[in-house]
């Protein structure tokens, strides 16, 4: 029995890559780290490509949406095997609690950046009478 013949059901790494606007490169990781697998790898077809259904660009658009809020891959992982509604609000609800965290962070970075600026500026607009050593406790 001769390989089977792929057929237009699937689309390879880099049409799909293509059609989800992500790089065949973050699709090999993707698969390699077990967060996304193609559908079919070339393994029952004449060569070694992955291949992908129309029907995982939801998955790997949700993948894409999750990486760039800073979600690990490994969580995206684990969600993909247990994959509800209440598991991707309770993902989802913790990276904003996250993110919520880091934003106080940043902004109290940016308010001491800001005032480390107004002394140095200040220091350099003084001139020489204006300076003074006082003892502090």
């Amino acid at each position: 029995m001769g390989k089977k013949s792929l057929g237009k059901d699937y689309l390879t790494i880099n049409e799909f890559a293509e059609l989800v606007g992500i790089s065949a490169s973050a699709l090999r990781h993707y698969d390699k780290t077990g967060a996304f697998k193609p559908e079919k790898y070339g393994n029952d077809f004449e060569n070694k490509y992955r291949y992908y259904s129309p029907m995982q660009i939801t998955t790997v658009k949700m993948i894409r949406v999750l990486t760039e809020i800073g979600v690990p891959l490994s969580k995206i992982k684990e969600l993909t095997k247990n994959r509800t509604p209440e598991e991707l609000l309770k993902l989802l609800n913790k990276q904003k609690n996250i993110i919520a965290d880091e934003l106080i962070f940043l902004q109290e970075a940016h308010t001491l950046i800001n005032a480390y600026m107004n002394l140095l500026n200040a220091g350099l607009c003084a001139d020489e009478t204006e300076f003074s050593v006082s003892e502090m406790p």
